[in-house]
């Protein structure tokens, strides 16, 4: 009888629910730890590249107060030999060399405060993305450890529910079953009761004499609008 056939339908959808949601999860619970893992790479790879700006800054800074102190040892120098110089020429040129030198040094020192602001700032943003790293670190190791169990709860499930769907294939009409894997597959269900001359899933009115055919349980009917195969509640 039809009846028959619809409930074992109605076992099996009942089993392939259960079994899309586990493979749902079992999709979806590796993918957000990979997000998570993601998500935490790119923070690391972001302090990476501070700490390395970090150093190149530094050692900008000690390059330029190194120059600063070979020009003010170099300006001690000329100061020293203006007082030897015998021509005014000579003079003027290591006037000239000390000015120049001088002019270069504040040039220097504006860049060496420049670096040193950038330092600053670079190392406390950096304290802030460790903080902040180092609390999704552990954060994050909770939630994947949280998600690789369900995963495991989840692979056990799947066996028996395959297992009961096997048997209740057994029971279900062969000449049926491409007609509801088809449905199940491009829906969310492959069922839908009728009730009061509509399809509750579409709602959908649905012709008297069709839903007299469903009353009968003489043949599988569908909806003529969603396509789901229609029963109804004894």
């Amino acid at each position: 009888m039809m009846g028959q056939r619809i409930e074992s339908l109605q076992k099996l959808e009942t089993v392939d629910l259960r079994i899309r949601e586990l493979e749902e999860g079992l999709k979806r619970y590796p993918d957000e730890i990979n997000s998570l893992k993601k998500d935490l790479l790119e923070k690391k790879e972001s302090i990476s590249l501070k700490e390395t700006t970090l150093s190149e800054l530094k050692a900008q800074r000690d390059s330029l107060e190194s120059s600063l102190r070979s020009n003010q040892e170099s300006i001690k120098k000329s100061e020293e030999r203006l007082f030897a110089i015998k021509t005014h020429k000579e003079y003027e040129a290591l006037q000239k060399e000390i000015t120049d030198t001088r002019k270069e040094n504040l040039e220097m020192e504006d860049r060496t405060i420049s670096v040193m602001a950038e330092i600053e700032e670079t190392e406390t943003t950096l304290v802030g993305e460790k903080e902040n790293y180092a609390t999704l670190e552990e954060q994050y190791a909770k939630q994947i450890a949280e998600k690789e169990k369900k995963i495991k709860e989840l692979e056990i499930s799947r066996k028996p529910a395959e297992r009961e769907k096997n048997e209740i294939l057994s029971t279900v009409d062969p000449k049926i079953l491409p007609i509801y894997e088809r449905i199940f597959r491009k829906n969310s269900r492959a069922l839908a009761l009728a009730e009061n001359e509509k399809c509750t899933s579409c709602n959908m009115n649905i012709p008297p004499q069709l839903f007299n055919e469903i009353l009968k349980q003489a043949v599988l009917v569908q909806c003529p609008s969603c396509k789901k195969i229609l029963y109804t509640n004894p």
